[in-house]
């Protein structure tokens, strides 16, 4: 009996040390759906900046391929 009074005491402890973390389901609840949505925007910032970089590189590589052509050109 002295073991299931000793689980009891420890359950009782955690309890008392973990009220100040308690969360009701629901609030628990809208914090994942926020987390979630923080998510999706991080993706969409990801891949708007990627498509960004990535054409200004190509806009960029164009820009100096026209301007060394240009410029062969002239130079002819």
């Amino acid at each position: 009996m002295e073991r299931e009074a000793i689980k009891e005491a420890v359950k009782e402890a955690f309890r008392e040390e973990l009220k100040a973390f308690y969360i009701d389901r629901e609030t628990h609840y809208k914090q994942h759906e926020w987390l979630g949505e923080m998510m999706k925007y991080a993706d969409t910032c990801k891949s708007v900046i990627l498509r960004a970089v990535l054409t200004v590189l190509v806009a960029g590589a164009l820009g100096l391929m026209f301007l060394g052509f240009t410029i062969k050109s002239a130079v002819k």
